[in-house]
């Protein structure tokens, strides 16, 4: 199996070979095909200062104060970012545009192996994205990228070295990245380290409300126990910057030990070794300007340690590739590829609720632009085959096999009313097929403390998603809104049942199908209201509000964020920048079954960066206070939210130097 996944790496590597004779022609920005995508209205960049602002020590958190973006909330170690609503399998996180191939869709407990010290920009598409990235990404695409893998060539040696330390949790953090180049050869080393205690709280772990009902004698406080994180990462990597394109690979060895912050007693130790391998070339004449090959290979694994002893391992080793074509002629420009994901994901222990299963995807895809005065047109397709095949076990039955073929397309226009202000909408169809966990899941899961009973009867889940938005772009106001919606047919939903498992006790859930809606608008506004001599004053501005009903029954569905708000200023110079910022988070009511109201909350962030710039290098000092009040805060959308409350106020202090 293995040797099948590298099958794309050598295959690559031979066909971008011979390159090297052709003429040179400036190589293109690595992020170019970015503009390919914006026919999906909300797209949001994250680098530089602003990075270096939202850098929190998970993907989820750093991310959960962008509009229309919130955070899992599982502990700070594991939280996955949740986009309008959806979450899990529905979201494809990716690294340089390939899939993680990790085991976090499949538990909440689960953490990306990223480290956000290494990532040079994130990028967040909200709205359906399975046209181009896999029908799990019916929700959006979160996009860690890093330069480990140069596509352009940079003369000499230059560095850069992040370090920070905070508060919460008597934390320290520590980036250094190495790049040197020489006779068109880019080589890049980089690693990182974190070593953060547990996490400071105001007050009591548990909620009023539950220390209520079930009074202890031994109750947390001050602190969110067994949240603990230590993380070492090195990644290796060499590219060959050639006259019509580029060639290279790179190696990331990630290892982290944290808490889970459900159980006390349990932690996780986790390893991912992954290479990647990017390539492209750019004919002289032809259909495609270029082509371009990414491919991942993944070997990952974790033990559960309880006590610290070895509970359930869980292995996923996997390839995911990509091989596009980019077209232009005249009016009309796009992207044209094929994509495969082939991964073996397995479980085993006392605790294990998922079988061991196969797991393959094979996908064609297009999306074309056609520009016509102020107007472009844009419409995809894409044809998806998903085969799962189960595995034979005494705890999970016989082997079992699905097959399913899902069809994507979409249809978009945007109408310019002039360079600063566009109008556009979108409708698409998606359909993704159940995951191995979504249909052969039997057994206790301790991290979210439900037994989870799959289906193997489960169908396609299909989508149809309608957005409008509006951007105006100019050099005082940066505005982007939109409002959406999104109907699903038969969308798979985990239910409780009302029973309780026979072993631990815990309340019994069923994937099931029903019928739902989801619908909201998300703002973001950066206005300039003041010029000064040496800088300029700015309002920032961000409002987002979802909902989700189950519409077979009328009800709302569970853990869905309440309206928010944030509102800031922020001064910035050439040398220094200064923004202090507040967000809203109303009480949610629309509760589903089972599920409890939370009260409202105002957490409010206040930061400086000072910026010196020498003949060759730089240095940025900078602090930060977040929650500045202290403020007891509950996200509704956390699985934990009556034992784990967010974090409480936390200084962070670092310095990030560049050569």
């Amino acid at each position: 199996m293995k040797a099948l996944f590298l099958t794309p790496l050598l295959l690559s590597a031979v066909a971008l070979a011979h390159e090297e004779k052709l003429e040179d022609i400036e190589v293109s920005n690595h992020d170019e095909t970015q503009g390919l995508v914006d026919f999906v209205p909300s797209v949001t960049k994250l680098q530089g200062r602003e990075l270096t602002k939202r850098r929190q020590t998970s993907i989820g958190d750093m991310l959960g104060s962008e509009a229309g973006v919130q955070s899992t909330n599982f502990g700070p170690s594991s939280s996955r970012p949740i986009i309008r609503g959806l979450e899990g399998d529905r979201i494809r996180v990716l690294q340089n545009s390939l899939g993680t191939l990790d085991a976090s869709t499949q538990s909440l407990d689960h953490a990306i192996p990223v480290d956000t010290l290494t990532i040079d920009q994130m990028e967040i598409v909200r709205g359906p994205m399975s046209l181009l990235y896999g029908a799990s990404a019916v929700g959006g695409v979160v996009n860690l990228v890093t330069n480990r893998i140069h596509y352009s060539y940079e003369e000499g040696f230059f560095t850069k070295f992040l370090t920070q330390g905070e508060s919460v949790n008597n934390g320290l953090s520590s980036a250094l990245h190495l790049n040197y180049g020489k006779n068109k050869w880019m080589f890049h080393v980089d690693g990182s380290t974190r070593n953060l205690g547990e996490q400071e709280i105001h007050g009591y772990a548990r909620s009023s409300e539950l220390r209520k009902s079930d009074p202890s004698a031994n109750e947390p406080k001050d602190k969110l126990p067994n949240s603990f994180n230590k993380q070492d990462n090195v990644a290796v990597a060499v590219s060959k910057i050639m006259d019509r394109g580029h060639l290279g690979v790179s190696f990331n060895h990630y290892n982290t030990l944290y808490g889970s912050v459900a159980d006390e007693e349990v932690s996780i130790d986790m390893t991912q070794n992954r290479f990647e391998l990017h390539g492209e070339y750019r004919p002289e004449s032809g259909v495609f300007r270029k082509l371009k090959i990414k491919s991942a290979q993944s070997d990952y694994f974790h033990k559960e340690l309880e006590g610290g002893a070895t509970g359930t391992v869980f292995e996923n080793a996997g390839n995911e590739t990509r091989i596009e074509g980019l077209n232009k002629s005249g009016d009309l420009n796009g992207i044209t590829g094929i994509q495969t994901q082939i991964f073996t994901f397995s479980a085993e222990g006392e605790e294990a609720f998922l079988p061991e299963s196969d797991n393959s995807k094979v996908a064609l895809f297009t999306f074309q632009q056609l520009s016509i005065g102020k107007n472009a047109l844009r419409f995809g397709a894409r044809l998806e085959n998903s085969v799962i095949e189960k595995k034979s076990s005494a705890n999970f039955g016989n082997s079992d096999e699905k097959s399913y073929l899902g069809m994507n397309a979409s249809l978009g226009h945007c109408y310019d009313f002039s360079k600063k202000n566009t109008l556009e909408s979108s409708v698409s169809y998606s359909e993704r097929a159940p995951n191995f966990q979504e249909l052969y899941a039997n057994g206790d899961h301790v991290a979210t403390g439900t037994f989870e009973q799959g289906d193997s009867n489960l169908i396609k889940e299909k989508a149809t998603a309608f957005e409008v938005t509006y951007k105006n772009n100019s050099d005082k106001n940066v505005f982007t809104g939109s409002i959406y919606t999104q109907v699903f047919k038969d969308y798979i939903s985990l239910n409780p049942t009302g029973g309780v498992s026979p072993g631990e006790g815990f309340d019994v859930y069923t994937y099931q199908q029903v019928d739902a809606l989801f619908y909201g608008i998300d703002l973001d506004n950066r206005s300039e209201i003041k010029k000064l001599s040496n800088g300029a004053l700015y309002l920032l501005g961000k409002f987002d509000f979802v909902r989700a009903k189950d519409t077979d029954s009328g009800k709302n569905l569970p853990r869905i964020s309440p309206p928010r708000i944030s509102m800031g200023l922020e001064y910035a110079t050439d040398t220094w920048t200064g923004d202090i910022e507040a967000q809203y988070v109303a009480q949610q009511t629309k509760t589903a079954d089972f599920e409890t109201s939370t009260d409202a909350y105002t957490l409010t962030n206040i930061g400086y960066t000072y910026h010196i710039v020498g003949d060759i290098s730089s240095l940025d000092l900078f602090a930060r206070v977040r929650n500045i009040f202290d403020v007891e805060a509950r996200s509704h959308v956390s699985t934990l939210k009556d034992v784990a409350p967010l974090p409480g106020r936390n200084i962070i202090v670092g310095a990030q130097f560049q050569l």
